[in-house]
């Protein structure tokens, strides 16, 4: 059986934290059962956007903080990374918003860039994965816990999409425009950058429509670890309130031998209590996100899906939906103007607006069909 293990924490404050981290990681050998020393050791966080911690959209850096630490007791080198929405060049942006880069200029901690890649053959597509992926001796994946617009839930599965050098990203939306064809993507991205370790951010998330700005924040006041990454996203999954299968990346890697996703076969030790959380606000456009039901043809699926609405006053102009749209539907204006016949309905404009200014949107044909009311 796989083994989760969670436990409460209600503060990102060093001594606090430092002691949960501990506890999380007592049932699965320490930090020693993973880190050897010498061992080069890559962590990844979520850094989504420019946003500042309080926002809970990019994991805290005090989390990543106190895991270099413990990397460091057990002599490994540490090195940090991400490459988070938008072009290579937004990761500095990024660096000082969420607090990383104050914190790793401090304790010496090297932030690398994924800037560059080493192409990969998987599945029967090929993938550009950043070089420093490649070349660490061991993952240590340091997810968010968020909803997410599109797929339902992000977190230690989705995380790795990160591993994906900037717009190389939009590249992949464009050729995986649905959640179908998208959560193949990410399980092949897993298959290619297998992180050794995963540890959730679970202090502060977001409920709604995350994993951006758009979402609410929300103390789940948690901390979750595991050596299994499909395992640990589908006991937060669950908590959050999302049936079994509903989040189809989880499904598709639990399927391909990724790791374990049936909860009557994973051991969730620590304080499971923790996980009872409550109503916890999912997504608008939840009802949409799933597997097409037989009949249902990829046009018309296209047509049912989601798409962008901007809200009044809130856009500034900055021009970040722009950039990271994959398929050129928004011009740029305030708001920005949208292409409807072009929209693939992905949320990427959504997911990296800073400024909250973008909701999902019924389709037409799904208002008429009654869908999502």
């Amino acid at each position: 059986m796989s083994t989760v293990s969670v436990v409460t924490c209600r503060s990102y404050e060093p001594a606090a934290l430092d002691q949960a981290l501990r506890s999380a990681l007592e049932p699965l050998g320490g930090i020693g059962g993973f880190v050897r020393p010498g061992m080069k050791v890559l962590l990844k966080p979520n850094l989504l956007a420019p946003l500042s911690p309080e926002r809970g959209v990019d994991t805290h850096p005090a989390l990543v903080s106190a895991v270099a630490r413990l990397v460091r007791q057990a002599g490994g080198e540490v090195l940090v990374g991400d490459s988070p929405g938008g072009p290579t060049d937004i990761a500095p942006q990024v660096w000082r918003a969420s607090g990383l880069g104050a914190i790793a200029e401090a304790e010496g901690i090297p932030l690398v860039p994924f800037d560059s890649g080493v192409w990969r053959q998987h599945n029967g597509h090929g993938y550009l994965i950043a070089r420093p992926v490649l070349e660490a001796d061991l993952i240590i994946n340091l997810p968010k816990l968020k909803t997410h617009s599109f797929v339902l839930y992000t977190g230690a599965i989705k995380n790795l999409f990160g591993a994906i050098p900037g717009t190389r990203k939009r590249e992949l939306h464009l050729r995986a425009p649905g959640v179908e064809e998208f959560s193949h993507v990410l399980v092949d991205v897993l298959a290619l950058a297998r992180p050794g370790l995963s540890i959730v951010d679970g202090i502060l998330g977001l409920e709604g429509n995350g994993p951006g700005a758009s979402g609410r924040p929300r103390a789940y006041n948690c901390l979750l670890a595991s050596a299994d990454p499909v395992a640990v996203d589908a006991v937060c999954a669950h908590a959050l309130g999302f049936g079994p299968g509903r989040v189809r990346h989880i499904q598709l890697a639990a399927a391909r031998g990724l790791g374990t996703a049936a909860l009557e076969h994973i051991r969730v030790v620590g304080e499971p209590r923790a996980l009872e959380f409550g109503h916890v606000r999912l997504p608008a456009a939840r009802w949409l996100f799933r597997v097409p039901p037989p009949g249902i043809t990829r046009p018309l699926d296209s047509l049912l899906r989601a798409k962008p609405r901007f809200i009044a006053g809130a856009c500034v102009g900055c021009g970040s939906c722009v950039q990271a749209c994959p398929v050129g539907a928004l011009e740029a204006g305030r708001p920005p103007r949208l292409s409807r016949a072009t929209c693939v309905g992905c949320l990427c404009c959504a997911e990296i607006c800073p400024h909250a200014a973008i909701e999902p949107q019924r389709s037409l044909l799904a208002r008429l069909a009654g869908l999502g009311r």
